[in-house]
């Protein structure tokens, strides 16, 4: 019944050359940061069928794979993970899918509308999410180390919560900023359906209330957040209004590689 969501992945070697990668071999950590690496460089997170399109997002991998690979698009968590996890698995990689409570700037309670991934090599744990759109590592870290661990820009450390869930948190000169808080269960590809539902279609969520496009760069990063791009360049922040959907258009294909043939909103 369910068969599609965990169809194997059509071609790995066009999704590989997607991310800008010709020669992935060995499933080791060096190799596993250099897929989250690419990923990140060349795969943007975006809300854009969501928020745009209004025709919410598909989890089952040929169509995850027609969007991102095919069609040069990118996604949200439920997309990202999914499609790379896939990837992983393909070469052979250890690796499962857990739920995600975001807490990053939380000031309630929030329900759980993220997805993860924990990975196994040589018997350690590594956390991996090339999916979130907030300050996450841009590499696998491991999950069982209590020690700071330094990924990208950040510093990184694990906590347990009392009910025994893992909490992210970056350390900033002002202490400890938690991020994300989950469970080390293993969960079913199916188990993100009902999560993805609401986040793409109820009007509650923060996916159908603004747009949401971002991309690392080697020296910066690219954001779209509503109609204003903002461009990090070596310390620096250039920003502009996009208050046409011609410079909406130019922007998203300049800057993320994308190219819709939807219309999108000018607010």
């Amino acid at each position: 019944m369910f068969e599609e969501f965990y169809a194997p992945l059509p071609e790995p070697a066009r999704f590989l050359k997607r991310m800008g990668l010709v020669d992935v071999t060995t499933p080791d950590l060096e190799t596993l940061n250099r897929l989250i690496h690419a990923h990140n460089m060349n795969v943007p997170f975006e809300n854009l069928s969501v928020y745009d399109a209004d025709t919410g997002a598909a989890l089952d991998i040929a169509s995850l794979y027609d969007k991102i690979v095919v069609r040069r698009r990118g996604g949200y968590c439920f997309e990202l993970n999914a499609l790379f996890m896939s990837l992983l698995q393909s070469l052979g990689y250890d690796c499962y899918p857990v739920m995600v409570r975001v807490v990053w700037m939380a000031k309630e309670y929030r329900p759980i509308t993220h997805r993860a991934g924990i990975v196994t090599i040589g018997g350690v744990r590594y956390f991996v999410d090339v999916g979130f759109g907030g300050p996450s590592p841009r590499t696998a870290v491991r999950l069982d180390d209590p020690n700071p661990q330094t990924s990208g820009p950040n510093d990184f450390v694990f906590d347990k919560a009392p009910d025994g869930d893992f909490i992210i948190y970056r350390l900033t000169g002002e202490g400890r900023e938690q991020l994300l808080k989950f469970s080390d269960r293993y969960c079913e590809n199916v188990d993100f359906l009902a999560p993805n539902e609401y986040q793409s279609r109820n009007e509650n969520s923060g996916f159908k209330k603004m747009r949401m496009v971002n991309i690392s760069r080697e020296n910066g990063s690219a954001a779209i957040n509503g109609n204003v791009l903002r461009i990090h360049k070596d310390g620096a922040v250039e920003e502009a209004v996009l208050d046409t959907e011609d410079k909406l258009r130019q922007a998203l294909k300049e800057h993320f590689g994308i190219v819709v043939d939807f219309p999108l909103k000018i607010v």
